[in-house]
């Protein structure tokens, strides 16, 4: 039976906070912990939600998945538990970082590395080799500290243990946003005027001894439970596709889909596109990306840059938001139809690889554009409906722990900083879904 939108609208209607989903009492060291601090990613979940679900809803040895993989943190977790992890994600640095933190790594291994790479650096700091690159790059970094950057990169390159190298290679690609012109404290490509430049080969060193620490407890912990060769594989993959799995082969699902317009993440992370994607020899596809940057960043869910003509979003909540929205601004209102266009999409194969029985877990939040409530928690929770997945259970947690700011500008819907007088929470509580097959 499909359900009706003022049911659904009431029940959350009535939602209270649920202090034990909140988490309140882990302080940042716990929510950093093990290979999570690896590289900077925007509205990550934290680990121990993962936990709660995979330990509630799993055993050992069960196939654990997340569709919008992100930096990994399901594919970690599962893998300290006991269970076998596959994620998906369509953007290559979030690849990058999810095969680097979920490949806990000998230390010795890690400390050859790192001799390797200072011999080098010392031999290559003598030398005056001149590297040319893309010129958005030099729109991006300073000459001089184009330089420092070439010769820290081509020392990590003399690297040849591969995952020794993709782990050093992960510590770059983080050190790139302090190191360019990019403003530290904005989520959106602007330029600092002001930004006073760091040492790349310090900043770098101090960010990889962190992650060297970090990889030592993550390795002693796997090894002492046994869990070393627990699989956990990302793959470069686009969700609201039909995902390389097998009809019910998944016992759990636990992601969090990206939030409307709200971070571009090619953008994002485009920094770290740029740098690899000039590199051919070591990054032999990924000079796609730069070429064709403008068509690839559409591709993103909850980009703002995409549109569709088929708006079939299975949820009549959906439908009146964005007639609202087209109201007040037809180009955002297509943003939001696109996005959730490709969210029944996702969702489709969700449940199409999920076994019966079995739980998908989705973490959601909800904002407002323009003064229009988006009910995407609501939306999200009609769209299973409609699929086929029945609701066992709606849980309303405080966020307090993502990692850029939450307030939005009231006029113009667009992020803003704290001392903004016309702001307002973007994303103060979010939602679990737990709808069952």
């Amino acid at each position: 039976m499909t359900p009706e939108p003022n049911l659904i609208l009431n029940r959350f209607s009535k939602l209270e906070l649920s202090p034990k989903w909140s988490f309140s009492e882990f302080q940042r060291s716990d929510t950093t912990k093990l290979s999570h601090s690896y590289h900077r990613y925007p509205a990550k979940f934290i680990p121990q939600l993962v936990d709660k679900l995979v330990d509630k809803y799993t055993k050992e040895g069960d196939l654990v998945c997340d569709p919008f993989g992100g930096c990994g943190t399901t594919l970690v977790q599962s893998k300290m538990s006991g269970r076998e992890s596959v994620g998906f994600d369509i953007n290559p640095v979030a690849k990058l970082i999810t095969d680097t933190k979920t490949r806990a790594i000998n230390p010795k291994k890690l400390d050859k590395a790192r001799n390797i790479f200072m011999k080098k650096h010392k031999s290559l700091i003598k030398k005056k080799k001149i590297v040319i690159h893309n010129e958005r790059i030099y729109y991006w970094f300073d000459k001089e500290i184009i330089k420092k950057l070439d010769i820290v990169y081509s020392s990590v390159l003399a690297i040849e243990d591969k995952e020794s190298r993709r782990f050093f290679l992960c510590a770059f690609s983080h050190v790139l946003k302090n190191c360019s012109r990019w403003l530290m404290k904005s989520i959106k490509p602007t330029i600092d005027k002001d930004k006073k430049y760091p040492n790349p080969e310090v900043i770098f060193l101090r960010h990889l001894d962190s992650m060297i620490k970090k990889n030592l407890n993550f390795y002693s912990s796997l090894k002492e439970s046994g869990r070393l060769n627990i699989p956990a594989k990302m793959t470069l993959w686009n969700s609201t596709k039909t995902l390389p799995l097998k009809d019910a082969s998944v016992d759990l699902i636990v992601t969090s889909p990206p939030y409307v317009t709200s971070y571009e993440y090619a953008d994002l992370h485009q920094l770290s596109l740029l740098w690899f994607g000039d590199d051919k020899k070591h990054f032999k596809k990924w000079d796609k990306f730069v070429d064709e940057y403008f068509s690839f960043r559409k591709e993103f869910i909850g980009s703002s840059y995409k549109t569709v003509t088929n708006k079939v979003f299975s949820s009549r909540i959906a439908e009146d938001i964005v007639f609202n929205l087209s109201l007040k601004d037809r180009s955002l209102s297509e943003s939001v139809a696109s996005y959730y266009v490709d969210m029944r999409a996702a969702f489709g194969e969700m449940y199409r690889i999920l076994k019966k029985g079995k739980k998908a877990c989705v973490i959601i939040g909800n904002t407002e554009l323009l003064g229009v409530p988006i009910l995407n928690a609501q939306v999200a929770t009609e769209q299973m409906a409609n699929i086929g997945f029945t609701r066992s259970q709606l849980i309303k947690r405080e966020v307090s722990s993502k990692m850029i700011t939450p307030w939005r500008d009231i006029k113009t819907g667009k992020f803003t900083g704290k001392s903004n007088k016309s702001k307002k929470r973007a994303y103060e509580f979010e939602y679990v879904l737990l709808m069952q097959k």
